[in-house]
This record gives C-alpha cells, sequence and structure tokens, in this order.
C-alpha cells in the first residue's frame, strides 16, 4: 500500500489514505501481486477515478479473465491485464507515441521522438502526449544535465512495440530511428507502392 500511495500523492496531491479509501486500495494492491508496475499504472488512474472506482474495473477484467478457469490469473496475467487496460485508456495520440517510441532501446530525448512521430504529430501535440504519457506512469522522464529524456521500462516497451509491429510499421520505423533521417524518411518510407515523387531522384524527400 505505501508504493500505491506514494505514486496516488505523484497523480492527485491532495490524495491521502482514510479509512473510507483503505479497503479498496489494500484490495487493488493484493489483485496486483504487489507487483510495482501495475500497483504504479493503477495509482495513476486516480486522476480520473476513485480507488472503488478502479476496484470495481479490476473485479470486472479479472472476471473477464478467469472466465473458465478454476485458478486466479498467474503473475504474469495480472501485469497483462493491468498494461492492455492502460493502454485503452490511452487516447489514440498516446496510444500512437507510445508504440512509436518503443523502437528507442534507451532513453530517448524530444528531438528523437519528433522523427517517429512529427508526421502525425504536430510539435506542440507530441509534447503534451509524452506529458501526458508521463502522468499515467507509461514513460519516465529524465534530467541528464541541462538535458531532458524520456524512457520506458522494459516490460512496457516490449508491450508498445508489439502494439507497433500489428500496424507494420516496425522495421520502418527502426530504420528511421537508427539512421536519424527523421519525418521526411518516415514520410518517403509510407508513401504507397509504386507511388514515385515527381522530383524523384531515388532518395527520400
Amino acid at each position: 500500500m505505501t508504493l500505491f500511495a506514494e505514486r496516488a500523492a505523484a497523480a492527485v496531491p491532495d490524495f491521502t489514505l482514510t479509512e473510507d479509501n483503505a479497503a479498496a486500495v489494500a484490495e487493488i494492491c493484493h489483485r496486483l501481486d504487489g507487483l510495482p508496475l501495475p500497483i504504479e499504472l493503477a495509482a495513476a488512474r486516480l486522476r480520473a477515478m476513485a480507488p472503488e472506482q478502479i476496484l470495481q474495473r479490476q473485479t470486472d477484467r479479472y472476471a473477464l479473465l478467469t472466465r473458465g478457469s478454476r485458478g486466479a490469473p498467474t503473475r504474469q496475467q495480472t501485469l497483462r491485464l493491468c498494461i492492455d487496460w492502460s493502454f485503452e485508456l490511452c487516447t489514440a495520440k498516446e496510444q500512437l507515441a507510445w508504440g512509436r517510441v518503443a523502437v528507442f532501446a534507451g532513453s530517448f530525448e524530444l528531438d528523437a521522438a519528433e522523427q517517429v512521430c512529427g508526421e502525425d504529430l504536430d510539435p506542440g501535440e507530441l509534447l503534451d502526449t509524452l506529458t501526458s504519457l508521463v502522468e499515467k506512469s507509461i514513460l519516465i522522464r529524465e534530467e541528464h544535465g541541462s538535458m531532458l529524456r524520456f524512457r520506458m521500462l522494459g516490460t512496457l516497451r516490449e508491450y508498445g512495440y508489439e502494439k507497433l509491429a500489428q500496424t507494420g510499421e516496425a522495421v520502418a520505423l527502426r530504420c528511421v530511428a537508427g539512421t536519424g533521417t527523421g519525418t521526411r524518411r518516415w514520410r518517403w518510407m509510407r508513401r504507397p507502392s509504386g507511388s514515385v515523387p515527381a522530383n524523384s531522384t531515388g532518395s527520400p524527400v
């Protein structure tokens, strides 16, 4: 419960454990097997839901997960359940950014995120979207001297990359991220098969 309370206070500064919500918080943590990542993701939802509402949503999802099963969900199922729910609660722009920045194996700067997201999100939208993902505990914000960088925990990055792979964009975006050629190359690689720009010279435009 301590971790939940700490993350809850970070998400909602005036949040405190009380006699009214303590039972719900304890049950949330129990349902999540005390796993740190799911607890952090659950606590971040306090911006939009009360502990009792989070618990009820959990109850509904666990009922679906365990339907036809005699046992409780495994720890891996619990983790996947929580990440699935977090993804579903993200906006379309947040989901897009989550998948796109998953191509970075380590931390990344805003400029790098613009390389893989800039074709679909303008700079203002992207910054707001990354900020929202930080608030939802999907991204971690880090300061390196005068530079600000972002990173994802490995489990969340793997999930995002899985979603990206389902769109068929993963290989192309890894190429863009690895070469640093930015949105111009990404725009080129997304051209419909057979399309040729009017000023084609055999290189991205």
